[in-house]
């Protein structure tokens, strides 16, 4: 039997699993991850994804699994990082992360001196400090000889791991979108930027097909990982469009939303969003494709949070959250007026502030912890609602039902709340938490022959399998309605606090 071998480096595990030609999943393992963070410093070291990937496919050799047997890798990652690596592709410094704050200079300055218009007819997209671009330029400017060592500047988790395996610098479309300097209608970088602002083209990763092979296991990377020297590698996808795929979102006006770490609400579309809002257009696997998508920086972060701080003193491990799940569920909404602002880390949709904190609004002397960490998975499902108003703005099609993947999607109190603040019925696959992975993995279906095109993926990923639905409590929609109005004034309300 042959198998597609499929990694999702994430921000908090990497997950890793052997897929069969019927979309079966073979084998499937976890690995934790680390995230540094100093103030606005938000990083992670590569090297824990490598070995993450390294350690994942020995506990498969170890029972049994043939190198050979691997018919192609693929992979899918976080997007929108700053990975400098050197000649020898090991990283100068740690990963800056999507989330980090430090670049705000600079992507003022590109405002300024690109204009906001021109920036977005070449990329479709916004300009902002969380973007790779600036956050190069941080790198130009405050570690010059870093910035001379750097061979590529890589855009994606898993960029990194590819280059490790088969000594390619490379990136697919859809993590290049989120860099602030591809051209969104030719999918190559804008080479004027580059030279204006000193950014050798040849330090940036050559832009290929997510589907493409960049190479095959070199001696190295086969020593290193245990892989057989020769096994293709594919470029892979930035997580975004793995989880499109997964989620079986490919014609116009289907919906679906991600909660992991972080979350986002995306749409399948021809045509671009308005990305006034925040919102961004990213490129999905084929040529003309575009996956609307609005992105929160706060979402399975906040319901750890909330484990943590109202979950009886848990420290986030399985029966913390079992707990924190049973209080949730036993706890009363719909009769007061408790609402969580769920900015964290900052966000960047529909706000782009990076100061942006945390807040509670409604407290009273009667307001219990229980109702408190009810609070917080309801300020994520709001913010969630904003963002599914964005994506379905001027889109084809209803958004009476959303798709939900992601670990989030484990908890089935967080799937009703949600489902009752959307307003409308959520389906929940069955291995939502894997449905990611399985996307990436579908790059090597279509390699391997396994599958026409992506269309066919799609619709097969939505027969496998059953999946609950969660419809929405109709004694609680004309509440929520009324809350939902009084969230998205909290933040007008107090942005000019956090920028203080």
């Amino acid at each position: 039997m042959k198998y597609i071998a499929s990694f999702d480096i994430g921000t908090t595990n990497v997950k890793g699993m052997l897929v069969t030609s019927e979309a079966g999943i073979f084998l499937e393992k976890n690995m934790e991850l680390t995230v540094l963070r100093r103030g606005e410093y938000i990083e992670q070291e590569p090297a824990q994804w490598y070995e993450a990937v390294k350690r994942i496919a020995a506990s498969w050799f170890k029972v049994g699994i043939k190198p050979e047997a691997v018919a192609a890798l693929t992979f899918s990652g976080q997007m929108q990082d700053c990975i400098p690596v050197g000649d020898d592709l090991e990283p100068l410094c740690p990963a800056i992360l999507y989330a980090d704050g430090r670049s705000t200079e600079q992507s003022a300055r590109l405002l300024a001196e690109l204009g906001e218009e021109h920036i977005h007819e070449r990329t479709e997209n916004h300009m902002d400090g969380t973007l790779t671009f600036p956050k190069m330029l941080w790198l130009k400017e405050n570690e010059e000889e870093l910035f001379r060592d750097t061979r590529s500047f890589l855009v994606s988790s898993k960029d990194y791991v590819v280059a490790r395996l088969t000594g390619v610098c490379a990136t697919d479309p859809t993590s290049a979108a989120t860099t602030g300097c591809m051209d969104a209608r030719t999918r190559t970088w804008v080479g004027a930027w580059l030279d204006q602002y000193g950014v050798p083209s040849g330090k940036m990763p050559q832009i290929m097909a997510s589907d493409s092979v960049v190479g095959t296991v070199t001696a190295a990377g086969a020593a290193e990982s245990g892989f057989a020297e020769g096994t293709p590698v594919l470029c892979g996808i930035g997580d975004a469009g793995a989880a499109t795929l997964g989620a079986g979102v490919y014609e116009d006006g289907e919906v679906y939303a991600y909660v992991g770490t972080t979350g986002w609400v995306a749409s399948a579309t021809s045509n671009y969003i308005d990305v006034n809002s925040g919102a961004f257009n990213l490129a999905y696997v084929d040529n003309g494709r575009q996956i609307a998508i609005a992105p929160l920086s706060n979402a399975g972060n906040a319901h750890q949070w909330a484990v943590s701080a109202f979950g009886g003193g848990g420290t986030g491990d399985l029966l913390s959250y079992q707990l924190f799940e049973k209080t949730v569920d036993q706890t009363e909404r719909g009769s007061d007026n408790v609402l969580f602002l769920p900015y964290l880390n900052g966000e960047r949709c529909p706000v782009q502030d990076v100061n942006a904190s945390g807040c509670f609004i409604g407290l009273k002397p009667t307001t219990t912890k229980e109702r408190m960490g009810t609070a917080v998975l309801e300020g994520v499902a709001y913010a969630m609602r904003q963002a599914l108003d964005l994506v379905t703005e001027r889109q084809p099609g209803k958004k009476q039902r959303v798709t939900l993947i992601g670990g989030g999607a484990k908890s089935k109190v967080w799937c009703q709340i949600m489902a009752d603040i959307l307003g409308c019925e959520l389906i929940v696959p069955r291995d939502a938490q894997y449905l990611p992975s399985l996307g990436a993995a579908a790059l090597g279906f279509r390699q391997a022959g396994w599958c026409s095109d992506y269309a066919e993926v799609c619709r097969m990923f939505k027969s496998i399998g059953s999946a609950v639905t969660y419809a929405p409590n109709e004694r609680l929609l004309s509440y929520y309605d009324k809350q939902y109005a009084r969230f998205k004034r909290i933040y007008p309300a107090v942005a000019p606090l956090f920028a203080e």
